[in-house]
């Protein structure tokens, strides 16, 4: 084919993808209007109807703007894919499923199982796919196309390059961006993992490890969100600079209510981002420091009195040893133990009453902050998980309850309640949705499998379902579900048993995402395992870059430290953004036994500079300049602390001979500098090189 009729045949594929892209845009500004119309009738139910007019009003203007968000969130490049089997079907694979007029799709979800092929599929291994297509659209314009074609037959209008190299060869802007329309087989994989247990995804530079994690969180989430939404997914970052890079991933696959936060945010109302030195972090991260913050949290305040009556200082440190051990044989942590602090106490003065002024100076609430004040007023990273360890130990100062009346909360809460029964109801994204009691969230969707005005099929549906939980529906009553749609409630043979109220449960996550793990401490996987209790989990990591004192040796080593047992690992051996010669040379500062990352990236250039003066050398170079810590300000740098995660087109590397120097695992530390760049390296010295770095 000359070149000629190449552009002819690209252009008439160009033309045959643009209809498709447009029909889709049609589609996405009328589910635009659906939603408009969705806050209008909201605000109307507020001037109309019954006193659960504010209620309704609020569950109904807040679930059209989520559906705003999520239309707007996914709009660029919305459709990025096509599959053509080798029965004739032709799906278009995109971030959010779009259906025509007649219910049929426009467009496939990436995370459902029809959509698997597109990321699956190979010459080897076709599953049924003739021609896999990447679709490139700027805004509402197909731009280019890439084919691949996995079969033996003669497929027409084969055009493009491949999908995955073009990819590649995008350069890196300030935030990462998510790979959904360039996921392959392995990621794929580990991206679809079962949700139960630990996963651990392991790989070294630029395998896409992040992305990977990040896209299992939106993949747990579509397929079962009854379960994971509402903010039940935690996904936790080295540091505050790597959450504010990653941040935008999950938004642009339609998925805000992931909770991501660096590990020195873990500790409500703190926000730590400076690391101690390594010997202070090595004691910090012993878990032989349970033990001294007991010690400490249980030990007589400052300014408490040191009289009380016939009792002396000795005699009210002995008190004070009486409760603690009385408190721990009950299970009461310290600031439940006032009742017990005052009975001890008239024991001890022959039954006579303790005054209310002694017992708030001498057993006074504590929260962790008292205990462990914050070194010349800013916590480390090393502290969070210090203070998360006293948080367990004092328990919340004891409070009395206050009822809320029912009027109060039905007319002046807003958002979703918790059903109180079997309730069915119309979605306009999900079909009919059938919630359980206890729960905001669905219990069961239809899909758009039935229509919204199919009352009777809906109504057998959902006693199908209600009849496997247990229970047999004798008929049906209008109702509203817990965001106030207008919905049926079961009238069932037998009441449903009424539950005993329970104390609200704060940050229960069902599912906890680790990344970077192998630097993670004892005393900070003891957080984490607090978080994560009830939680399946993620963990992400790469032994190789290990740079905490008190980091694993071994992958089994984490999980104990975790708490965890069940576990399934997925290696991700390939490289995609690091340049094969910039991967060889990071590879020499490898540790003994650790296997190098093939890399899959042509190209890159490495350049190494002995110079006189660093300041003058960095002010001539572009990209980003990383540095050791102690230089980084004076370079105007980025702490070498700072980069794991992180990747840039061009790094100016600073000094390794000092990276190295700087800490117990400091090869591990320049491991992690040599491979953040993913287009062009430069590393400038003083001194020597580090051994084998050396030419």
């Amino acid at each position: 084919m000359s070149e000629t009729e190449q552009q002819i045949a690209f252009e008439q594929q160009l033309a045959i993808e643009q209809q498709v892209v447009d029909k889709v845009y049609e589609r996405l500004n009328f589910m635009r209007a659906q939603a408009r119309e969705l806050t209008a009738e909201g605000h109307n139910r507020a001037t109309s109807g019954p006193v659960t007019g504010l209620v309704e009003r609020d569950a109904m203007v807040l679930r059209a703007a989520a559906k705003l968000s999520d239309l707007d969130s996914q709009e660029e490049g919305i459709v990025f894919g096509r599959l053509d089997f080798d029965d004739g079907d032709v799906y278009r694979i995109g971030r959010l499923g779009v259906r025509d007029e007649n219910r049929e799709p426009l467009v496939v979800d990436w995370r459902t199982p029809a959509a698997a092929p597109f990321y699956r599929a190979t010459p080897g291994d076709p599953l049924g796919v003739d021609r896999r297509r990447v679709i490139v659209c700027e805004g509402p314009s197909v731009v280019g196309l890439d084919d691949e074609v996995l079969s033996q037959k003669d497929v027409d209008g084969v055009v493009g390059e491949g999908a995955l190299l073009r990819s590649l060869t995008r350069r890196r802007g300030e935030h990462m961006r998510d790979i959904v329309a360039t996921i392959q087989r392995e990621q794929d994989e580990a991206i679809r993992a079962p949700a139960h247990g630990v996963t651990l995804i392991t790989g070294g530079p630029g395998t896409g490890k992040t992305q990977v994690a990040l896209h299992r969180a939106a993949y747990l989430l579509y397929t079962d969100r009854g379960r994971f939404s509402d903010g039940r997914v935690l996904v936790v970052g080295p540091s505050t600079v790597f959450t504010e890079y990653i941040g935008r991933v999950l938004p642009g696959l339609g998925e805000d209510s992931v909770h991501l936060r660096a590990i020195g945010e873990l500790f409500e109302g703190v926000t730590a981002t400076r690391r101690d030195p390594a010997e202070v972090a090595r004691v910090k991260g012993d878990l032989r420091m349970v033990r001294v913050l007991a010690d400490l949290a249980w030990d007589t305040p400052p300014n408490a009195p040191d009289r009380l009556r016939s009792l002396d200082a000795d005699d009210l440190a002995r008190a004070r040893i009486e409760v603690r051990k009385r408190c721990e044989a009950l299970g009461i942590r310290l600031n439940g133990g006032r009742a017990i602090a005052a009975k001890v106490l008239s024991g001890m003065l022959d039954g006579k009453e303790i005054p209310d002024a002694f017992l708030n100076a001498w057993w006074p609430p504590l929260t962790p902050q008292d205990v462990l004040p914050a070194q010349n007023g800013e916590w480390t990273v090393d502290d969070v998980p210090l203070l998360d360890e006293l948080a367990e130990i004092l328990g919340r100062p004891e409070t009395p309850k206050k009822a809320v009346p029912e009027w109060k909360l039905r007319e002046l809460s807003s958002g979703a309640r918790l059903a109180e029964t079997f309730v069915v109801s119309w979605s306009l994204n999900d079909g009919w949705q059938l919630f359980a009691p206890g729960l905001a969230t669905p219990m069961a969707m239809s899909g758009q499998s039935m229509d919204s005005n199919d009352y009777w099929g809906a109504q057998r549906w959902a006693a199908a379902i209600i009849l496997r939980e247990g229970h047999k529906v004798t008929g049906w009553s209008e109702g509203f579900d817990p965001y106030g749609e207008e919905g049926y409630v079961p009238v069932l043979a037998e009441p449903l048993p009424v539950a005993e109220a329970e104390e609200p449960v704060e940050d229960v996550y069902l599912h906890v995402i680790l990344d970077e793990a192998q630097d993670l401490s004892p005393m900070e996987c003891r957080m984490i395992a607090r978080h994560a209790a009830h939680a399946s989990m993620t963990v992400v990591g790469d032994l190789g870059q290990a740079t905490h004192p008190l980091a694993v040796e071994s992958w089994p080593e984490l999980v104990r430290r975790l708490g965890k047992h069940e576990v399934r690992t997925l290696d991700l051996p390939t490289g995609y953004r690091v340049p094969q010669v910039i991967a060889d040379f990071a590879a020499r500062a490898l540790a003994p036994g650790i296997e190098p990352t093939r890399s899959f990236r042509p190209g890159g250039t490495l350049e190494i500079r002995r110079v006189d003066d660093l300041a003058a050398a960095v002010a001539g170079e572009s990209g980003a300049v990383i540095a050791p810590d102690r230089l980084a300000m004076s370079l105007n740098a980025i702490p070498v602390s700072q980069v794991k995660g992180l990747e840039y087109d061009r790094v100016v590397l600073v000094e390794p001979a000092d990276i190295v120097a700087a800490e117990p695992r400091g090869m591990n530390r320049l491991y992690v500098a040599l491979t953040r760049a993913v287009g062009e390296l430069v590393i400038l010295h003083t001194k020597p090189l580090p051994a084998g770095l050396t030419h």
